[in-house]
């Protein structure tokens, strides 16, 4: 038995990795603007399919990465600065925000598998040798997307603490019209968080079909809970916290597969974030003054 479950760690940080992107992303979306934005599932997998054509058309697979991180970046600019905003001005609440993330959830979604005529496309690249290390098998190329992980993960760290930017975004996430009032160009930023977050959505639904090796029209949204679950499990707004909880995430899930098969993994995983919610209700929405408020 625990010989699996060393074999399972693996796996996890693996998972956990792809967790992570994603969930970076969505924590600095919503604790900036507020919007739980359901969507986010469709933009990774229209990054991931972006990737798979650049592939198709025989470009290198990290310029497909790229291309895909930016096909989510302009997707994302186009419903946040433009869907979203509208809804506002017109009075949507947070609640009638979700609903409409929703919505265009299943229009990109239900668009793609028109486009793709509900088709499981193989995606095999960047395919490598195996390392084993006692119990634990991991390839090379999995190394590498734990790699891109840690990296992004530092490169975001960076930018939110030790830039104008970053302090910019961070007190706006705090109270938006005390940043307003402060001189912060708001609209500026909320511009820059689209592109920023829209970009390791697209990164994240890359990296998954490369581990996972195929992509279809479900492919984000598939993954999305997992990403909403270590976003509010480490804090709205934190990505460091989104980090760390991904990483529990990844492990608590894989260890319960492989004891109990792939059916409970998903179910360990919201069991743990039932558990903070019932400890942290304001985890969801925050504890800030702004955070009762769309800021778009």
């Amino acid at each position: 038995m625990w010989t699996l479950i060393v074999s399972s760690l693996g796996f996890g940080v693996v998972l956990a990795s792809i967790i992570a992107v994603a969930a970076m992303g969505f924590t600095v979306q919503l604790g900036l603007t507020n919007v739980l934005n359901l969507s986010y599932g469709a933009v990774m997998t229209v990054g991931a399919f972006v990737a798979y054509l650049a592939v198709s058309f025989k470009l290198n697979a990290w310029l497909a990465m790229v291309l895909g991180g930016l096909a989510g970046s302009l997707l994302t600019l186009v419903l946040g600065s433009g869907v979203f905003k509208m809804f506002a001005r017109r009075g949507a609440h947070l609640f009638e925000m979700v609903m409409v993330t929703l919505g265009l959830s299943l229009i990109i979604e239900y668009a793609v598998q028109a486009i793709s005529r509900d088709n499981i496309y193989q995606f095999v690249v960047l395919q490598s040798s195996s390392i084993v290390v006692g119990p634990i098998i991991i390839s090379v190329t999995q190394l590498v997307l734990i790699g891109v992980a840690l990296a992004i993960f530092a490169a975001l760290e960076v930018l939110l603490r030790l830039t104008k930017l970053g302090k910019a975004l961070r007190a706006m996430a705090v109270d938006p019209s005390l940043a307003r009032s402060c001189g912060i160009r708001t609209g500026q930023i909320v511009t820059i968080t689209w592109l920023l977050t829209g970009f390791l959505c697209g990164i994240a639904g890359v990296i998954y079909v490369i581990n996972s090796q195929s992509v279809d029209y479900y492919t984000g949204q598939l993954f999305l809970p997992l990403v909403i679950a270590a976003a509010i499990l480490g804090g709205v707004g934190s990505p460091a916290g989104a980090f760390v909880a991904a990483l529990i995430m990844g492990i608590v899930t894989q260890v319960v597969s492989a004891l109990g098969g792939s059916a409970y993994s998903t179910v360990a995983g919201f069991g743990i974030l039932v558990v903070v919610l019932l400890s942290r209700p304001s985890s969801v929405t925050g504890t800030s003054a702004g955070a009762a408020q769309l800021t778009l």
